[in-house]
């Protein structure tokens, strides 16, 4: 069976009234609820969530930061910055035996945690070997924050009385803007500040700022003033066109997620800006399954529904490349835990899954899947993790099976509703705007 659709212009002006039979009318409404499970979630979940149009809601999933606006377009900025991090990461590396000839390169010995386990590798405290020298690497996209553009590098690790204490002792830093990306070295002391609660297990953060309301290219030209006006050493400049760079870029648009996702809905912003929108997407379904009920914005956290303080989280269906499966990680969550944290605000917790279908959202029952994150937890918070089966790279697959275990009844979560990308075969993310389901 297949499910209409018509412009949004026609399905929001004036109809015609057509009588049908009390009879037709009953098929026709138990029809269609068979479709939209069907297309919803896949087989084996539950009918009691609804299904909302998208086209409610384009204005979230169509809103840019100037940030996103200013990249749009320009090489590496479709990627997350995760995945962008890695590719400047490998770059960096490339550049600093380049610049060092002879040089013997070597991984960074990852050591031992604090509780005398065994480091993963990608939780070493420095990036790599230089003759013997800790190379720590750094990189910041050039974003605009609040009224100015600025460079932000954070999880800086840097001892600020003694340096010479510090796990690294060459720190790298990677800037990547619209002109291209410059490499230094920092000086271990331009800009540098604590980060508040997070400083003694996350580390520092080195902020340069450019003049307040400039656009971006004169913020950048104050920006690398300073920089050049200090301590610190410009290395290289590359242009976003680079050949090595425009390599890696290809070969990181060889995984499993940025393939997954390509061309759809809020895929082509940071991780920072897709949660804000799915934190305002979240909300305003909110507001649509309670009409009855006030709702205030309380922080970028949550908001209150009437006495209610509702807290929102959100994460991207994944590939975790090390343990083998697709997964969700909803970070940095306050639950109330003996010894930990005796008392919370919170009275509900709503999650956004992000994923290639489109946004589920659940209310969690504050039990499900929940586990620490080490000595971080108490200032940091708890974290959700949900896996799919291990060594299944079929994503389709592997949702099925982490929504099945949201949907068991051996938890209290509860699926609220579904906005999906694609109601049919064939409708791409770019027809959000020109197509409406004529059932919602």
């Amino acid at each position: 069976m297949t499910l209409h659709y018509r412009s949004s212009a026609m399905a929001r002006g004036p109809t015609h009234s057509v009588r049908l039979q009390p009879c037709k009318v009953a098929l026709l409404l138990a029809a269609w609820l068979v479709v939209t499970c069907q297309f919803a979630s896949g087989p084996g979940l539950p009918l009691a969530f609804k299904v909302l149009s998208p086209w409610r809601f384009k204005e979230i999933l169509d809103y840019r930061t100037v940030t996103a606006k200013t990249y749009t377009g320009l090489p590496l900025a479709d990627f997350n910055g995760k995945v962008r991090g890695t590719i400047f990461k490998s770059f960096a590396r490339q550049q600093d035996q380049k610049l060092n000839p002879g040089a013997d390169i070597q991984d960074a010995k990852a050591g031992l945690c604090v509780n005398g386990q065994q480091r993963s590798q990608g939780m070493a405290e420095y990036d790599w070997l230089r003759d013997g020298v800790r190379v720590q690497f750094k990189s910041s996209q050039m974003q605009f924050n609040k009224d100015g553009w600025q460079v932000r590098f954070r999880n800086v690790k840097l001892n600020k009385e003694n340096p010479a204490l510090s796990p690294f002792d060459d720190l790298l830093l990677g800037l990547y803007t619209p002109r291209g990306i410059f490499l230094y070295r920092h000086d271990l002391k331009l800009g540098l500040s604590t980060d508040g609660i997070r400083t003694e297990i996350s580390g520092c953060q080195i902020t340069v700022n450019g003049p307040r309301r400039a656009p971006w290219p004169e913020a950048l030209d104050v920006i690398l003033e300073k920089m050049d006006g200090s301590g610190c050493t410009r290395l290289v400049f590359f242009s976003l066109g680079d050949a090595m760079l425009s390599e890696l870029a290809f070969e990181s648009r060889k995984g499993k997620v940025p393939r997954t996702y390509l061309g759809l809905p809020l895929a082509d912003v940071s991780e920072s800006a897709r949660g804000k929108c799915l934190h305002d997407l979240v909300k305003a379904v909110d507001i649509v399954l309670n009409p009855a009920c006030t709702i205030l914005e309380a922080d970028t956290r949550g908001w209150f529904r009437g006495q209610c303080r509702v807290e929102c989280r959100s994460a991207q269906l994944y590939w975790h490349k090390t343990k083998r499966c697709w997964e969700f990680m909803f970070k940095s969550i306050k639950f109330q835990a003996s010894g930990i944290r005796e008392s919370t605000t919170m009275g509900e917790l709503l999650l956004a899954l992000y994923t290639p279908r489109g946004i589920y959202i659940y209310r969690h029952d504050l039990q499900f899947g929940i586990s620490k994150v080490g000595v971080q937890t108490a200032v940091l918070g708890h974290k959700i993790e949900v896996n799919g089966p291990k060594h299944v790279e079929d994503w389709q697959v592997a949702l099925v099976a982490i929504l099945q275990k949201f949907d068991a009844n051996t938890n209290g979560c509860q699926c609220l509703a579904f906005i999906p990308f694609r109601r049919m075969e064939g409708w791409s993310s770019n027809e959000l705007a020109l197509a409406e389901p004529v059932q919602d």
